[in-house]
């Protein structure tokens, strides 16, 4: 039996077993129980022990702060608001629904999505292939045009509204404000790469830069660099930096400090593989 870096997060661990890495985890299950509402590649086997009351912790000399959470519980517990999100996050199926409908596939009438058309237009205009923003477009929002993230990312693209803001764009659920913002954004990343790294690396880069931001991608690449592998390649390279970016003695040192690197290490995978299932099935 292997164990874990003190400091990794369950949900890492999690996703590490869905990918096989890890033949299994225990976990809290209110941990799974939230990440079973957005994936269907894990499930629990077995409850061990009892179930565990959950409490908050003050310091003594706070009274003030534990009479304000107290208030708060005797408002909130069970009301409305709380069965929502309730039920939004540890009981609603509909995101893993979607994620079954949107596998990989052509719709009636072949299409990928139903904004082929409109991805071919804007991916074009900045010079991509239009199946890879569509598999990032996939990664981002299901193909969702009302797709609100947990950090208020918004549409087909959950671009940020300062980034919407940014571009001059809006507004962001409309499905071609999206994909123009998107796209553009894109295009803005890739620039920041040099010109001398092969097309492929640089688009991989600005996809990481999408997910993570550009400045924890340089600090990757910078990492990289002082491990003796290659700053300019992400696959088995800067990728395997930006999961090291997650420790204290390597984010410490950074200059644009801690990052969940698996995030952008599983998304720019998940991207391409589903870019070469998109390109595989669009063959003449």
């Amino acid at each position: 039996m292997a164990t874990v870096p003190a400091n990794m997060e369950t949900e890492e661990i999690i996703a590490r077993v869905a990918t096989g890495e890890f033949d299994l985890t225990v976990a809290d299950s209110h941990i799974l129980q939230s990440k079973m509402t957005t994936r269907d590649d894990v499930h629990g086997v077995l409850a061990l022990g009892e179930p565990v009351a959950h409490g908050w912790a003050v310091r003594e000399d706070t009274p003030r702060l534990l009479a304000a959470i107290n208030g708060f519980w005797d408002a909130e517990y069970r009301g409305l608001h709380y069965n929502i999100f309730y039920r939004r996050y540890f009981e609603d199926d509909s995101r893993i629904r979607a994620h079954r409908a949107g596998r990989i596939g052509p719709m009636d009438g072949g299409e990928l999505s139903p904004w082929d058309e409109l991805v071919r237009e804007y991916a074009e205009r900045y010079d991509f292939d239009w199946r890879l923003i569509l598999s990032q477009m996939y990664q981002e929002s299901r193909f969702d045009p009302e797709a609100v993230s947990w950090v208020g990312a918004r549409g087909l693209m959950q671009v940020m509204p300062r980034t919407g803001r940014e571009l001059g764009m809006s507004p962001l659920d409309d499905p071609e404000v999206s994909v123009h913002a998107g796209t553009r954004y894109m295009d803005w990343l890739r620039d920041r790469f040099p010109d001398r790294l092969p097309v492929d690396e640089r688009t991989w880069f600005s996809l990481a830069a999408y997910n993570a931001g550009i400045g924890h991608v340089r600090d990757a690449r910078r990492l990289a660099a002082s491990k003796g592998w290659d700053p300019d390649r992400w696959f088995g390279n800067v990728e395997e930096a930006m999961l090291l970016l997650s420790e204290p003695r390597y984010h410490q040192q950074a200059r644009h400090g801690y990052v969940r690197g698996r995030e952008p290490y599983h998304y720019v995978r998940h991207i391409r593989d589903r870019y070469r299932a998109y390109v595989s099935l669009t063959e003449d």
